[in-house]
């Protein structure tokens, strides 16, 4: 009887101690859970467009003494043909968790050396790396707070209309331009366009920022075209229906408000393009 007591108090150190041990070892303890994705604001001339990111590291500033760090994610590195990653389709990156009461500002890409470009006119172009980007391409962030036991997700938005640069020698460079946004960012726009034979890619105009889309079918049998923007800031946008120049349909401008949180779809009968020879 006298050895009861102690066998239970050694019996809740142990108890204590695994729970402790386990505790330390869970990653999603005192953690908010990151998700990084990739999209692509896309371009008329290129057919095929591949990124070979290495690395991806976050930013991270502490909301209470404004000290920041870089964290490399938990990323083995890839190839991706972003142009298809168009009217609003992502691939994550990383799905990890990371400290919470962060607050991620900046996001570092560190790219390999097998990045090339296919044209329309099926030309294979290698894309190298300007020395001053092989540490690593820095994209400012729309900032997204790291919140306990929470999933957040950020985009990386990759403009493949804007990140390739030829010298004057005839070689092709890698210049990434891309924006980052929380997934709950902004708003989205969503919309049809037709006949399928006008061939016409979307380009919406807010001040400073322009996309393109170009759209496509969701299924075979469809007679229009889909097209979708994500991550828009609120307010007016014009929406430019550009057909193929040698289509003989006429361009069409609408303006659309865009709401935070909220997605504009345009009318369900889709935006139709007239010939030029119609009134």
């Amino acid at each position: 009887m006298r050895y009861r007591p102690f066998r239970y108090i050694l019996l809740i150190t142990v108890l204590l101690f695994s729970w402790q041990a386990c505790d330390s070892e869970d990653p999603s303890v005192n953690a908010s859970r990151l998700r990084l994705k990739l999209t692509d604001a896309t371009s008329l001339v290129i057919k095929e467009f591949y990124v070979d990111i290495r690395e991806v590291s976050v930013f991270l500033v502490d909301t209470t003494s404004e000290e920041g760090e870089w964290l490399t994610l938990d990323f083995s590195g890839s190839r991706y043909d972003i142009l298809k990653l168009r009217n609003g389709k992502t691939v994550q990156l990383v799905d990890q968790y990371v400290p919470a009461g962060r607050e991620l500002q900046q996001i570092k890409l560190v790219f390999g050396d097998d990045n090339m470009l296919q044209t329309n006119t099926d030309s294979i172009i290698p894309l190298y790396i300007p020395s001053e980007l092989e540490e690593g391409v820095i994209i400012d962030a729309v900032k997204m707070e790291m919140r306990l036991n929470t999933i957040s997700s950020m985009v990386i938005d990759l403009n493949a209309a804007l990140s390739v640069v030829k010298t004057e020698e005839g070689d092709n460079y890698l210049y990434p331009v891309a924006r980052a946004f929380p997934e709950v960012f902004g708003g989205k726009l969503r919309g049809y366009v037709a006949p399928l034979e006008a061939n016409p890619y979307v380009k919406v105009i807010q001040e400073k920022d322009t996309f393109l889309s170009i759209p496509e079918r969701e299924n075979l049998g469809d007679q229009m075209l889909m097209f979708q923007f994500i991550g828009l800031n609120e307010g007016d946008w014009e929406v430019h229906f550009v057909p193929d120049p040698q289509a003989n349909f006429r361009d069409t401008v609408v303006i659309v408000t865009i709401e935070q949180g909220e997605t504009f779809n345009i009318p369900t009968k889709p935006i139709r393009l007239k010939r030029l020879s119609e009134e």
